[in-house]
C-alpha cells in the first residue's frame, strides 16, 4: 500500500494533538488525508499537510447548538460525496462516531478513544444508546484501539471482537529517547544541581487527580528536600484550583508549570528522574508511552490499561490514585533510590520498543483489509 495513494476522511476533533498525529502519520506516507471537525487546532503548522473541513463551513446552521443535531448528518453526507474517500475513519464515539454512523458513511473504521467508551458511554441511557450506534458491528468494518481495556469496553457496547486491531497511532515514541536529557533546563529554573525532578504530564482536569499529586509531593519533599515538581500541563479547567492548593501547601518555590511546545517535550521528559500519572481513566496514554521511551520510571494510578504497561516492581510503582499516602510512599521510594530508578527506566525503554511496532504500516494494513472486503 506504500505505492497506493488513498483518500482518507477522518471525522474527529482537530484540536486534539492525538487526532492530528493519526492524520499526519498517513499524510507523511503520501495519502490524501481530509479531516472534518467542529474545532481547529491552534498549534501552528500541525495541520498543514491535511485538507481541513470545519463543520461550520459545511452548513452555517451547524453553529446553532439546538439546530446542529438536525443538520449534521446531511452535512457529513454532502461532504462525503464531495471528497469521495476510499476510507472513513471516525475518532471518538461521542459525538463524532455517532454522527458518522448515523450518516451511513462507509467503508467505516471506528476508534473509540478511552474515556468515551469506558466512562462517557455509561453516563446516561441516551449516551449509551448513541455509543452503541457509533460502534455498531453492522456499520464498522474494523476497530482500532490502543489497549485491552478499551477493546473490552467497546465489546460491552456491542462491537465485534473479531474486528479489533491494537495500534498505538496516538504516540510518536520515535522522537523520544534518554539521549535527549538535558539537566541544565532545571538549573535555568533556579533549581539545585542535585534536584530530583518529578514530572507530571497531565492537564488540569478533575479526573487527573493533580490535587493528590500536590499533597503527596508536599509531604515527600519534607523528607527529601531535593524534590522538585515540573508540570507540563497545557490546558484544562482546574488550573485555578491547582494554583490555590500550591499556595495553601506553600510549595510554590519547588514547582514549575510550563505549557511545553511539542518540540521540547522529548528533552523535558528525558530530563526527569521519574514521572507520576494518576488519571482516573486512560487507554495507553501517549504521555505514558513517551515517558517509557525516554527511559524514565513511573508512578501510576491503578486504572484501566495502565497495568498493561507498568506493574509494581516492573517499570515503576502502581498506587491507588486517590491515596495521598500511597502516592507519597511511591515518590519517596523512587526519590531515595537512584539504582531503582535506573533499572525501572531501562525496563520501560525495552518494553515500549518491544511492543510499539510501526503504527503507520499497521493502519495501512487495516485499511487494506477493509478495502478487500
Amino acid at each position: 500500500m506504500a505505492s497506493e495513494r488513498l483518500r482518507i476522511l477522518g471525522i474527529g476533533d482537530a484540536k486534539s494533538r492525538h487526532f492530528a498525529r493519526w492524520a499526519t502519520r498517513l499524510a507523511e506516507q503520501g495519502h490524501e488525508v481530509h479531516i472534518a471537525s467542529g474545532r481547529h487546532n491552534p498549534r501552528e503548522g500541525e495541520l498543514d499537510a491535511l485538507v481541513v473541513h470545519q463543520f461550520q463551513d459545511l452548513d452555517p446552521l451547524l453553529r446553532v447548538p439546538f439546530v446542529r443535531r438536525f443538520r449534521m448528518i446531511p452535512a457529513l453526507q454532502r461532504l462525503t460525496k464531495q471528497v469521495k474517500p476510499d476510507i472513513v475513519h471516525s475518532h471518538y464515539l461521542l459525538p463524532y462516531g455517532y454522527w458518522t454512523a448515523r450518516a451511513g458513511l462507509e467503508p467505516l473504521v471506528v476508534s473509540p478513544w478511552g474515556k468515551d467508551a469506558i466512562v462517557d458511554a455509561w453516563l446516561s441511557p441516551e449516551a449509551e444508546q448513541r455509543a452503541r450506534v457509533a460502534i455498531a458491528a453492522d456499520r464498522a468494518l474494523a476497530y482500532v484501539v490502543n489497549s485491552q481495556a478499551l477493546e473490552d469496553a467497546a465489546v460491552r457496547l456491542g462491537a465485534d471482537r473479531a474486528k479489533f486491531h491494537r495500534i498505538f497511532w496516538h504516540a510518536r515514541i520515535d522522537g523520544y529517547s534518554p539521549e535527549h536529557a538535558d539537566r541544565t533546563r532545571w538549573l535555568d529554573l533556579g533549581w539545585p544541581e542535585d534536584a530530583i525532578v518529578c514530572l507530571s504530564l497531565r492537564n488540569f482536569r478533575p479526573y487527573t487527580n493533580l490535587d493528590v499529586l500536590l499533597r503527596a509531593f508536599a509531604v515527600a519533599r519534607e523528607e527529601v528536600p531535593e524534590l522538585r515538581l515540573f508540570s507540563s500541563a497545557g490546558g484544562g479547567w482546574t488550573r485555578d484550583e491547582f494554583d490555590q492548593l500550591v499556595e495553601e501547601l506553600a510549595i510554590g518555590p519547588y514547582i514549575a508549570v510550563e505549557d511545553v511546545p511539542a518540540a521540547q517535550l522529548p528533552s523535558v521528559t528525558a530530563s526527569a528522574d521519574f514521572a507520576v500519572s494518576l488519571a482516573d481513566v486512560d487507554s495507553s496514554p501517549a504521555s505514558l508511552l513517551e515517558t517509557m521511551a525516554s527511559g524514565v520510571p513511573l508512578v501510576v494510578g491503578r486504572a484501566p490499561s495502565m497495568e498493561e504497561w507498568i506493574q509494581t516492581g516492573a517499570g515503576g510503582e502502581v498506587v491507588e490514585r486517590r491515596s495521598v499516602d500511597e502516592v507519597t510512599q511511591a515518590i519517596l521510594k523512587l526519590a531515595r533510590d537512584p539504582g531503582l530508578r535506573k533499572s525501572y527506566g531501562e525496563r520501560n525503554l525495552l518494553e515500549v520498543h518491544a511492543r510499539f511496532g510501526d503504527p503507520t504500516a499497521q493502519l495501512e494494513q487495516v485499511y487494506r483489509e477493509v478495502l478487500s472486503r
